[in-house]
């Protein structure tokens, strides 16, 4: 009797883990769409009978839906129509890392903002590994006035020739923006052109592992910094990022008219910029809390900067933390502290090196007073 009952219970657990897997897998199945541009919009969106386009999968899927896109070209401007739930993302991704390109040649919108794959304020979002170039304003993003989009997820995709950001998110929250490359962003120089990864008044975020590069906005005042987290956004990391070739900044924090803090920058590798980073809060804003440490910034004009630009403003800044970096090749400045309202800037155990004609630190309008220089090593 023993044995038997031994036999049985194996076969019921075979059975179960037989049919438990073809479930899980059935279950998969009902909730992945795909879409080719072979494919027929009026098709249900099967693998063999798939959708043509991806605006097709964005008016369709709905919270825990995921849709596949298949290899080519799709000439389309993409707008998101639904938000998916905690633990049930909406999701667009490539199928099985197929070459997929959204490509905004001839689409025009007729107006400066927006996105060609535009989230559209929705949430609970995931895009993986889609490439968009050529788009009459920015790559990806959600660009509203009002509440926008929460836990939306931009992962090892590129943005390629865009008129304005390569990705932008404006009132949201919870945004992880990973392993991205994000190439020739902000073409145009008209004003709200933006950065080649902007956020405004975005709160809990990270900027992680991507390359932004090989800008050619040099106008002043016209956007076409690298990375920009500002006007309010907070509680965010920006690290691990490789930044090159940019005629402005590499990463720009500002507070602008907001309280803006309470974010850590770090391993980052910055190189042939003008600027390597930099801080501000340029029309009246608070940054506090801002924590630089540990980042490579190379064959840059200047290192770091602690910015007191726009006349007529106040502005304040406290707790400003530059340590442990390593500056390199650096032909004017390595620090400039140019801001008379900063309070409480900490300048420790940096390595600069440059030109024979650099200044090490430059206290150019910031208080010494409210600045400690210790333990930095200049070669």
């Amino acid at each position: 009797m023993k044995k038997k009952s031994t036999v049985v219970v194996l076969v019921v657990l075979l059975f179960a883990g037989v049919f438990g897997g073809c479930s899980s897998d059935y279950h998969k199945i009902e909730n992945t769409f795909y879409v080719s541009v072979e494919g027929d919009d009026k098709n249900p969106g099967t693998l063999t009978e798939p959708w043509k386009t991806i605006q097709k999968a964005a008016d369709s899927l709905k919270a825990g839906e995921v849709a596949l896109i298949r290899e080519g070209i799709y000439n389309e401007k993409v707008l998101l129509k639904n938000s998916g739930e905690p633990e049930k993302y909406i999701v667009f991704k490539s199928f099985k890392d197929e070459t997929v390109i959204i490509d905004g040649s001839g689409i025009d919108w007729g107006y400066n903002w927006s996105s060609l794959f535009d989230i559209n304020e929705q949430s609970y979002v995931k895009i993986e590994n889609i490439n968009v170039k050529n788009s009459r304003w920015a790559g990806f993003g959600s660009t509203t006035d009002s509440e926008g989009s929460s836990h939306v997820e931009i992962l090892s995709c590129s943005t390629f020739n865009t008129q304005a950001s390569g990705i932008i998110f404006s009132q949201a929250d919870n945004i992880i923006i990973d392993g991205n490359s994000i190439e020739r962003a902000c073409i145009s120089t008209d004003i709200g052109s933006q950065e080649g990864i902007s956020l405004d008044n975005v709160d809990n975020f990270e900027i992680k592992n991507n390359e932004v590069f090989d800008f050619t906005n040099d106008v002043t005042g016209k956007g076409g910094e690298a990375i920009d987290a500002k006007n309010g956004s907070s509680d965010g990391k920006i690290y691990n990022n490789t930044i090159h070739h940019i005629p402005k900044i590499g990463i720009y924090i500002d507070a602008y008219k907001a309280t803006s803090g309470y974010i850590e920058i770090y391993e980052n590798n910055i190189y042939n910029c003008g600027l390597g980073i930099a801080v501000a809060a340029e029309k009246g804003g608070l940054l506090n809390n801002v924590d630089i440490h540990d980042n490579t910034i190379s064959d840059c004009n200047t290192g770091f900067t602690v910015g007191g630009w726009s006349e007529g403003y106040s502005h304040d800044m406290d707790t400003i933390r530059f340590a442990d970096n390593t500056l390199t090749g650096i032909t004017s400045k390595g620090v400039r502290l140019n801001n008379p309202d900063a309070k409480n800037v900490y300048i420790t155990n940096n390595r600069i090196s440059g030109s024979s004609s650099m200044i090490p630190i430059d206290i150019d309008g910031g208080q010494q007073s409210e600045t400690t220089v210790e333990g930095n090593v200049f070669e």
